[in-house]
């Protein structure tokens, strides 16, 4: 879904977006396994300037649930809510 358009612009302004090509599952020892608790992608993984885990999730399924995510990280909202509280109360 991020592969090009107005989407993939959107996280690319405002992140650092690395896609690895990895297999669907990745072994433990993997070093993809090390940011993440998901042994499959794909998985979304979002850092703060420290190089802290903030948020951690198993991707979207929609425009509205990528925009979402988006503004959750931009705007820390994840500092007051769960991502899950706030997918629930984003507009449609």
């Amino acid at each position: 879904m991020l592969s090009g358009g107005e989407l993939s612009k959107l996280y690319s302004t405002d992140f650092v977006v690395f896609e690895a090509g990895s297999p669907h599952v990745y072994p433990a020892d993997h070093e993809l396994r090390k940011l993440t608790s998901f042994p499959y992608t794909p998985v979304f993984v979002f850092l703060d300037s420290s190089g802290r885990k903030v948020v951690e999730t198993q991707g979207f399924h929609s425009e509205r649930e990528a925009r979402a995510l988006h503004e959750f990280v931009t705007k820390k909202a994840y500092r007051k809510t769960s991502l899950r509280e706030f997918m629930a109360s984003y507009p449609r």
